[in-house]
């Protein structure tokens, strides 16, 4: 076998201890090669039987025959050639790894190679009892296939034979689209998996330049006039041909870009992103921490979005003209008393002590409740904030504004910077924030009402008010016109 040194990503990958396991990230990012080593070392780690062999079983899907075939064994057999490393059995498409360790010990794995084209090779794989479960290019993985199959670990070696030392599950995948079974998974991983993102193989040529404090000297475009430039510091990137990535980028559309050399999501076919044009994910979200500023002269703006589900939105524009996002709240079933009492003020008071604060809050609030002759603003200004009237109310007006301190920079770099922990706006602004699209196709012209919508909402309140102090607006409405009148006695 040939020898293989992991980067950063695939040795902690390989390391982690958890139950499942999933590698995403471009191609030609060596993820597959990683899951093949990783079985060998596992397979290495059982504990010798009474007859010092240590005995595994693996099973490797991937969605069709042709696949498997032509890239999964493919990449098995370019590592651990039959005949050398083990022995193929080719009617029951199985190798068994095979191989003497320094302690005197053997090692015997069993790897089935099985394709999920047919309900017959599903139910195949289903009743298998495994030690390792590897899933290639595990997006094309139907989900209740994967949890078929998770249940299928944990069965060999039986436990007369010492039993498992160890059993898990490996995927990798380029990446998924959004709102798919597996990006929740990947997002929001259960307690026993483990997710690793590997980096991107194209950068802009303005983050080009901030890693490594150079200009690029080749950049490409793709077919919408986008400049990309390879990222060196990607995975496997000293193993593959210097011309591979840039010839993958030409002609090629932003969407494509983004699941097979961006590292990111797939766009989502359910609608189009609001932001999808003036929104960078790397470009506008702050690597670390943002840090506020105390007292009166920076006040923190707080966006606020009314109903049952109220969200607020923290801002402050810095000494360097720097428009920050520093943090976000989100509720469900909630009214403003309660969303004030029990998420709003603990929050101010425990995030940005010491600061000043200014509510910009939906200007459908400033209207009078029928029943007690207050209005939802009302209720701020009690609990002692003070209030500004956004400028509209209108969803286009509102987004112009944001889109508007989106594109801006300074000095090259992003005016506009969200803290990492603003979660739901982040997710928003990728995907989830978008124009629903109708039944017969064209998409609707306000943004669809959802679980991103009010978070969306509250920042846009915020923006506004923001993008009328960096365009020099006054918040007065005009002066009052005075009328001269005749005076009588």
């Amino acid at each position: 076998m040939s020898s293989y040194k992991p980067t950063p990503t695939q040795r902690e990958f390989m390391l982690d201890d958890q139950y499942v396991r999933v590698l995403a990230g471009p191609v030609g990012g060596g993820k597959s090669v990683t899951c093949v080593h990783e079985l060998v070392r596992l397979a290495c780690g059982q504990a010798p039987n009474a007859k010092g062999v240590r005995r595994t079983r693996a099973v490797i899907v991937r969605n069709t025959a042709d696949q498997l075939a032509l890239t999964t064994r493919k990449t098995v057999f370019d590592w651990l050639p039959p005949g050398e490393a083990g022995v193929w059995k080719a009617v029951e498409k199985t190798f068994i790894l095979m191989a003497a360790l320094p302690d005197g010990t053997k090692v015997e794995s069993e790897w089935i190679f099985i394709p999920l084209d047919t309900p017959d090779d599903v139910r195949k794989a289903l009743s298998l009892e495994t030690t390792f479960l590897w899933g290639n290019e595990a997006r094309e993985l139907h989900p209740e296939v994967v949890d078929g199959l998770l249940s299928r670990l944990n069965r060999f070696p039986s436990a007369k034979d010492g039993g498992p030392t160890r059993s898990c599950a490996l995927f990798d995948t380029n990446m998924p689209d959004e709102s798919t079974w597996w990006h929740d998974k990947m997002e929001n991983p259960p307690s026993n998996w483990a997710v690793y993102k590997q980096p991107a193989a194209i950068i802009k040529p303005e983050k080009y330049v901030e890693l490594y404090k150079e200009e690029p000297t080749d950049v490409l475009e793709d077919k919408d006039g986008n400049e990309w430039v390879v990222n060196p510091a990607c995975d496997n990137y000293g193993h593959l041909p210097k011309s591979y990535y840039p010839n993958l980028i030409p002609g090629k559309s932003e969407d494509w870009l983004r699941v097979y050399l961006r590292s990111e999501y797939g766009r989502s076919l359910s609608g189009t992103p609001v932001y999808e044009k003036t929104f960078t994910f790397d470009f506008h979200v702050s690597e670390t921490p943002l840090q506020y500023i105390r007292g009166e002269s920076y006040p923190v703006i707080i966006g606020i979005d009314f109903g049952r589900t109220p969200a607020a939105v923290f801002k402050q524009r810095d000494p360097r003209g720097r428009i920050l996002t520093l943090g976000e709240i989100t509720s469900e079933n909630m009214g403003i008393e309660t969303f004030i009492n029990t998420k709003l003020n603990p929050t101010i008071a425990n995030r940005f002590p010491g600061a000043t604060f200014l509510c910009a809050p939906d200007p459908a609030g400033f209207a009078k409740q029928q029943l007690n002759e207050l209005s939802l603003v009302d209720v701020l200004k009690n609990a002692g904030f003070k209030c500004v009237r956004p400028p509209s109310n209108d969803p286009e007006l509102r987004i112009q504004a944001v889109e508007r301190l989106l594109n801006t920079q300074l000095e090259g770099k992003a005016m506009y910077l969200i803290d990492p922990s603003c979660e739901q706006l982040i997710k928003g602004f990728r995907y989830g924030y978008r124009y629903k699209i109708k039944k017969n196709g064209e998409m609707e012209d306000r943004p669809d009402k959802n679980e991103f919508s009010h978070v969306h909402d509250a920042n846009q309140y915020a923006d506004s008010v923001v993008d009328m102090n960096v365009r020099g607006v006054g918040m007065q409405r005009g002066r009052r016109e005075i009328k001269k009148v005749a005076y009588t006695y």
